[in-house]
């Protein structure tokens, strides 16, 4: 479906359904639909499971999330400081200083409403580039892990992925 709008390139659907082949399901489960667009490279998660490090964990998201824009963003020099738990987030973004505030309660868990906030950052420019990141929201299992996941795509792309595969993409 991804390949068929344009998302992915025809070796990167091969090696995905070569290595995930073991694991198909007849239908793709709802709850599993975010998980195989970050396989497909479309989309980034943000764990809300415990980090080792908070500001490896977002240098890391940043990071993944400029990649999918093929060079339109470069994020450097991401630093958390401030407060008990570090409550300022700044990186670089071609060159351009972004300050985010962020709420940590330990050291352990990312501010998921902070990376809803500055993944915006990570779009590029509208002039060059119509993808941007959504946040997806989607069905979840009772008891799971709760990923927050964005996925990269042009406003029609996003609509083909809400249609097809019941994401509400915001």
């Amino acid at each position: 479906m991804a390949r068929a709008r344009g998302m992915v390139s025809r070796e990167k659907v091969d090696n995905v359904l070569t290595e995930y082949a073991r694991f198909a399901h007849d239908e793709l489960p709802p709850h599993e639909v975010p998980d195989a667009l970050e396989a497909f490279g479309v989309a980034i998660s943000a764990h809300a499971d415990d980090v080792d490090d908070l500001e490896e964990s977002y240098t890391s998201l940043l990071k993944e999330a400029a990649a999918l824009t093929d060079g339109a963003v470069t994020i450097t020099d991401v630093r958390l400081h401030g407060g008990e738990y570090g409550e300022i987030l700044e990186f670089t973004r071609n060159g351009v200083p972004v300050t985010q505030d962020t709420e940590h309660h330990s050291f352990d868990y990312l501010d998921h409403l902070a990376i809803s906030e500055f993944i915006g950052h990570v779009d590029p420019d509208p002039g060059d580039d119509t993808r941007w990141f959504y946040l997806a929201d989607f069905v979840h299992l009772r008891d799971a892990t709760y990923e927050s996941y964005y996925v990269f795509a042009t406003p029609e792309q996003a609509a083909v992925l809400e249609k097809e595969l019941g994401l509400d993409l915001r």
